[in-house]
């Protein structure tokens, strides 16, 4: 019979480990205790940078502004944990500034920032 032989195969399958395929959107962390600096890109876009120098995209929501005049920004974890990642509904804290009120703008998402190199770029310019 070839039932058998279709048998043992489909159990043999079945028993090797499935190599995990690789994922688009990987965990990253970013704790609030080891933000080193960060630069504005604009009122809804943040790139951190942690004590490893691993740069962080960060992602406002809506109703912030005037960040790139601030000259301190705070980072604080819903969870009040110093441990803990930065993530979706954490916020910064933008201290009063210049008649600037006070914001807590909350956060949409952290990823890994990768930058492109610009193309076209041919080396230094003369």
């Amino acid at each position: 019979m070839k039932i058998v032989p279709l048998c043992a195969v489909l159990i043999l399958s079945a028993s090797q480990p499935v190599m995990a395929q690789p994922s688009q959107s990987q965990k990253v962390c970013l704790q609030q205790n080891l933000i080193y600096g960060w630069d504005v890109v604009d009122d809804k876009n943040l790139i951190d940078t942690d004590r490893a120098r691993k740069k962080f995209a960060v992602t406002l929501m809506p109703g912030c502004y005037d960040l790139k005049f601030s000259l301190r920004l705070g980072f604080k974890a819903f969870s009040g944990s110093d441990l803990s990642c930065l993530g979706h509904n954490d916020y910064v804290l933008v201290p009063p500034n210049a008649g600037r009120p006070r914001q807590r703008c909350l956060i949409s998402d952290v990823q890994a920032y990768n930058a492109a190199p610009p193309s076209g770029s041919g080396g230094p310019s003369k």
